[in-house]
């Protein structure tokens, strides 16, 4: 029986080994088609968890209230940030895809289990599962985008991965706004969901490959740098650089104050598009007395800029070869459009001029996100190569605790003082970020040809392997 487990997992890995891994890096239309894949695989592991559309079904059909869901989705948001924490080091020591293949089959397998669900505690099993898994593959699939990006072009890289994580919360209300007026169940919405997510999925699993170990570790500035060499002539060199565990891998990340520096200020400055995701429509119609049609409406304006402004800005990041000025440059510009949309809140704007105010907040967070999440992947990779999904798996549990905690906080301080006082909060994280780019090093005039954008910024030794 052993000798048979032995086999098989030979099998597996020789099967990965032989095609399912790259050991030269991947150039020009063959590294953008390997993004897109990452980018579909993005889509799949977030597009199920879209629960607005479906919500209104599910609590009378399932026998759950409105408090019960919160509590649930508390408790989910946590634990695939706690999962997070596991899937990332597992990513960094095994590879990248072998994490993504396993977690979207488990995931897609879920989906259809949610036809099984008949009451809250069903949905609360079937669906915390699906949360834990998705948490899993999240530090793999940023570490991917990396591998797949040199410094070059990551900021456009990172602006593609989060077109697909933005991009399925309009694929999901779409969906549902045409054909659950034909269909009129929740679950033809499920089927539908994993049809796609099998359709999805069938790519992902044919086409998308892993660097070999070995690249993975190589830092590469552009592709004409990128090393030619199979990656097996530099094995004794380079695979002492793996962290022997998760702990090891957490405590080399954690120690360094930059990443703490990095992480914590960005989620504040999240607090805005994590309200606006959950709670502009409502605070639309009560705050405004828009009606629910056009409070949804209202709230996907924010959406639409954003999800147009991301891969633009990451692609000016790449070309000015510049980070900090441009997230300080998108971060002042929507603290000045947020303070005087504040100051309006006792007299309500009309819709045009608030639609201007949605387009331009989320259009200028996607500028300043977008360049931040190249900054922090290139923070990483000096630290060390082999970090990558483990510091994106710290990011998303940072993310998902403050998701789970902004929540209630939402709710209380709307209640008792106001949604203008809880966009104040919304100011205070996006200011947070403005010390923290101070303090990171990094360039402040666009590079020139061929110069890196950390050569005109002081030099920081490169620490020992973990």
């Amino acid at each position: 029986m052993a000798s048979a487990a032995a086999s098989d997992a030979g099998g597996l890995k020789g099967y990965i080994a032989t095609n399912r891994t790259l050991v030269t890096y991947p150039v020009g239309a063959h590294r953008w088609a390997m993004l897109m894949l990452t980018v579909l695989a993005t889509i799949v592991s977030f597009y199920e968890f879209q629960f607005a559309p479906l919500l209104p079904l599910w609590i009378p059909t399932l026998h759950f209230s409105l408090e019960d869901f919160t509590g649930f989705l508390f408790c989910a948001v946590l634990l695939s940030g706690a999962s997070a924490m596991i899937g990332g080091p597992l990513a960094d020591r095994h590879g990248r895809i072998i994490v993504i293949d396993t977690c979207l089959a488990i995931i897609i397998v879920l989906t259809f289990a949610n036809l099984l669900m008949t009451g809250f505690w069903s949905f609360v099993v079937i669906r915390g599962a699906m949360n834990l898994t998705a948490g899993l593959m999240w530090g793999a699939l940023g570490g991917l985008t990396r591998d797949m990006s040199p410094r070059v072009s990551r900021g456009a890289a990172f602006g593609l991965l989060t077109v697909g994580a933005v991009g399925c919360i309009f694929l999901w209300n779409f969906i549902s706004g045409e054909t659950l007026p034909l269909l009129g169940t929740w679950q033809s919405q499920i089927w539908i969901m994993g049809i796609l997510a099998i359709a999805m999925y069938i790519p992902v699993l044919l086409w998308l490959k892993d660097l070999h170990p070995n690249l993975r570790l190589t830092i590469v500035e552009s592709e004409t740098t990128a090393a030619a060499s199979p990656a097996e002539n530099t094995i004794e060199t380079i695979a002492t650089e793996v962290p022997r565990s998760g702990g090891a891998a957490f405590r080399e990340l954690l120690s360094r104050w930059q990443v703490w520096v990095l992480v914590v200020p960005c989620v504040a400055f999240l607090t805005l598009p994590i309200t606006s995701q959950t709670f502009f429509p409502v605070m639309f119609n009560r705050a405004f007395h828009y009606t629910t049609a056009e409070a949804d409406k209202m709230s996907s304006y924010f959406w639409l800029l954003n999800l147009l402004m991301l891969v633009p800005a990451g692609w000016l990041s790449d070309r000015l070869r510049v980070r900090k000025p441009l997230v300080l440059l998108g971060t002042f510009g929507a603290l000045v459009v947020l303070i005087w949309w504040i100051g309006t809140f006792a007299n309500p704007l009309p819709p045009s001029q608030l639609t201007l105010v949605m387009f331009l907040l989320g259009g200028l967070l996607a500028f300043a996100f977008i360049p931040w999440c190249a900054q922090y992947s290139e923070l990483l990779e000096d630290i060390s190569p082999a970090l990558q999904a483990s510091g994106w798996s710290f990011f998303q549990l940072i993310y998902r605790g403050w998701i789970a905690i902004s929540g209630p906080l939402v709710a209380i301080v709307s209640k008792h003082y106001g949604w203008g006082a809880w966009m104040w909060v919304a100011v205070a994280g996006l200011a947070s970020i403005i010390p923290a780019m101070l303090a990171i090093r990094g360039g402040w005039l666009p590079a020139k040809t061929g110069q890196s954008s950390d050569e005109h910024a002081a030099p920081t030794p490169r620490p020992s392997p973990a």
